[in-house]
């Protein structure tokens, strides 16, 4: 037996899955992309610098995913994702 109620932790899960989608779609478009141009537009295409952004742009998604997760467990389920009445009554 758990704690935490299931249906909480599924609620965290949903949580942990939009975030980290979100936060990809955001950083790949803008970090990766930015860190390209900039390479291409000088001519070259700086190791380290591009090697950080990438390792940023995989990581940080990552963690706000947990942060979101763990914000669910702790706080409980949001109103956003609290089936409405319609749903409770199919």
């Amino acid at each position: 037996m758990s704690i935490v109620p299931a249906r909480t932790r599924t609620a965290a899960k949903r949580g942990f899955i939009r975030t980290t989608a979100q936060a990809y779609a955001a950083t790949l478009t803008t970090g990766l992309s930015a860190s390209v141009v900039v390479g291409i537009a000088t001519g070259e295409v700086q190791f380290i610098p591009t090697l950080v952004t990438v390792g940023v742009s995989l990581a940080s998604p990552l963690l706000a995913g947990g942060a979101s997760y763990l914000s669910i467990l702790s706080s409980g389920i949001p109103d956003d994702y609290q089936p409405s009445n319609a749903d409770e009554q199919e």
